[in-house]
């Protein structure tokens, strides 16, 4: 009697192991929120903004632009690991989604897995967004020092990505993940 439950019990495990060169079980992770979840959690009543809420010109200056060619990149969101932890982060512009007052922010969500988010950037705009959009720098892309840095600071060569900030076709400030610092650094353009 004992004999027979031994061998079940071993035969319930055989079963249940995998066999010897697989993986176990993939575990499912949670699906990824919706951005208008995201957002809403983190700015209740803003929505991303619509490429019509752009000035006309911005529209000319993007359309060819290649930056654009992937569907994780528009002038109004980027989505990156600017960090290099594995998960993509949100760079975005978002907008008051009803009311009479223009109330435009320029936010960084860092994305930490499982659907989770964090703000690591937000800043106001009021009514001058429709003249700014984002544009994207890729790993390997080199910064020249700052000018106030009088030349003694060497160049940056970007780990990760870089989202930049762009006015009317000028690149105005490069928004970079500094690893020792944890936290983003604003360099002002080149």
């Amino acid at each position: 009697m004992r004999l027979a439950a031994t061998a079940a019990l071993v035969a319930l495990i055989g079963f249940q192991a995998p066999a010897w060169g697989q993986t176990g079980p993939t575990r499912q992770l949670p699906a990824e929120p919706p951005l208008a979840s995201v957002i809403s959690h983190f700015f209740p009543g803003y929505v991303v903004m619509a490429l019509g809420d752009l000035a006309p010109e911005i529209g000319a200056l993007t359309v060819s632009d290649p930056v654009y060619d992937t569907p994780d990149r528009s002038p109004l969101s980027v989505r990156a690991d600017y960090d290099g932890n594995g998960y993509p982060d949100y760079a975005l512009l978002i907008r008051k989604a009803a009311g009479p007052e223009a109330d435009e922010i320029f936010v960084i969500l860092m994305g930490h897995g499982n659907g989770r988010y964090s703000k690591a950037i937000e800043s106001f705009f009021g009514g001058l967004a429709s003249d700014i959009y984002l544009g994207y720098m890729p790993p390997g892309t080199v910064l020249p020092a700052p000018e106030e840095a009088g030349g003694n600071a060497p160049a940056l060569t970007l780990e990760n990505p870089a989202v930049t900030l762009n006015i009317l076709g000028q690149l105005s400030d490069v928004f970079v993940w500094d690893s020792l610092s944890a936290r983003f650094r604003n360099t002002p353009a080149p």
